[in-house]
């Protein structure tokens, strides 16, 4: 049953990467970031449903989306923070928003995905090098301030070794100053049970029970400092963690 699970996912994989994914983003690429967006967002999240779905096999018991909404149905753009405990994270995240990601330098050389992703607007980053880090600064800047498009990160800089957030004092705020300043909203994002979704040399684990929600854009102009505000947008993503673990820790643990 094992194998089943294994060659099963690959399969998947495959398929969505090669006919839905990649003749997609060839379709795309003369366009500018947003019309490109506009083009790949709704193949992202079809294929990120199946992916979870069919090839990881993982039960979403908890999908949440509480932005606001305009009379058109449009969601405020802004700036998307998220804990990040697995690659699982992507597609997770994928299903409820489409927005480029910052993401490490070396997703960027893995054959045909790293493409895909540049072709989708995110924009790789080594933290290792000051140049680095300021030059995907100020491209946010741009994308969020000129372009109007949102924009995620995952402020822990890499991924949590034990599957809990990070302390407010571990996470980087560079960007939370920044949309504090620039009176940008911050909508959190919160993610619970993606690690127990691969093992750690990377196979599928089935049947797990993971959750996703969006939680209400946090508008700066409401907070009298920036310490509160950058407290406040990484305290609820660790609350919609935490409430999240409440109800499907108890699912997983059954499935050990």
């Amino acid at each position: 049953m094992w194998i089943y699970y294994q060659i099963k996912a690959i399969l998947v994989a495959l398929v969505l990467l090669f006919f839905v994914l990649f003749p997609s983003c060839l379709i795309a690429i003369p366009f500018n970031t947003r019309t490109r967006l506009k083009i790949v967002s709704p193949v992202w999240e079809f294929c990120s449903k199946m992916l979870l779905r069919y090839a990881c096999e993982a039960r979403i018991d908890i999908s949440e989306d509480h932005r606001s909404k305009d009379i058109a149905g449009r969601v405020p753009f802004g700036l998307y923070v998220a804990n990040h405990q697995s690659y699982v994270d992507i597609p997770l995240t994928l299903t409820k928003v489409q927005a480029p990601p910052i993401m490490k330098k070396e997703v960027l050389y893995l054959p045909i995905f790293g493409w895909l992703a540049w072709i989708s607007g995110a924009m790789p980053v080594s933290r290792s090098k000051v140049k680095s880090r300021q030059k995907v600064f100020d491209q946010t800047k741009g994308r969020i301030l000129g372009e109007k498009i949102g924009i995620q990160v995952y402020p822990e800089g890499t991924r949590s070794k034990t599957a809990l957030p990070k302390e407010y004092k571990d996470v980087k705020r560079t960007l939370f100053m920044f949309a504090y300043n620039e009176k940008i909203p911050v909508i959190a994002i919160s993610m619970y049970g993606t690690r127990g979704v691969l093992s750690k040399m990377g196979t599928i684990k089935p049947h797990r029970h993971i959750g996703i929600i969006l939680h209400k854009e946090i508008d700066p102009k409401f907070f009298s400092s920036s310490e509160e505000f950058c407290r406040t947008c990484w305290e609820t993503v660790i609350k919609g963690h935490d409430s999240m673990k409440a109800k499907l820790a108890p699912l997983n643990e059954n499935l050990s």
